[in-house]
């Protein structure tokens, strides 16, 4: 009977682990693994001429087209700062709503910015929608306009997994 008993309990037990990861918030959609590429570009690409720790990074807020959702530039953002801020011996970053030129900027900062285009729509597929993006980063230095850094990265995003808007979930007639 014990053994039983041992049995359904350790039924139970493994149900229940495998129900914990269930979390559909917890899963990181295209937009939030498109922000830590984005990320890692950033930090590695440009040839930097300054060390790593003292360096100051000012993220604006990604411009995102309305096709890819009301939320898919605070997804963007989010992946791309925690990103930022979690590299081993990383820069300083700060979220800041604009970053202008400023004359008296010191030279370790730097204003990242992004842009999130999708140039042709959406491509309609037989069992979906694709959204062909374009994502420019753009890095200038805190006392200049000019670019100083720049990349594009083109790709396309899947709308099972976007928070899309009303208007792009419709269906196409």
């Amino acid at each position: 009977m014990s053994r039983w008993t041992f049995m359904v309990l350790l039924a139970l037990l493994m149900t229940g682990c495998a129900g914990m990861d269930n979390d559909l918030s917890r899963h990181r959609t295209p937009l939030e693994n498109l922000g830590q590429t984005a990320a890692v570009d950033v930090l590695k690409a440009p040839p930097w001429p300054d060390s790593t720790s003292h360096r100051v990074i000012l993220v604006t807020p990604v411009e995102a087209d309305a096709d890819f959702g009301a939320c898919a530039d605070a997804r963007f953002d989010d992946a791309l700062i925690r990103r930022l801020l979690s590299a081993r011996d990383g820069p300083q970053v700060l979220s800041v709503a604009q970053a202008s030129a400023q004359p008296e900027t010191p030279d370790n900062q730097w204003r990242l910015s992004s842009d999130l285009q999708s140039p042709l729509g959406a491509i309609v597929l037989s069992d979906r929608k694709l959204y062909p993006y374009r994502l420019t980063l753009t890095l200038r230095r805190g006392n200049s306009n000019d670019i100083w850094w720049q990349k594009e990265i083109d790709g396309a995003l899947d709308s099972l997994g976007l928070p899309l808007s009303q208007a792009a979930a419709t269906p196409a007639p």
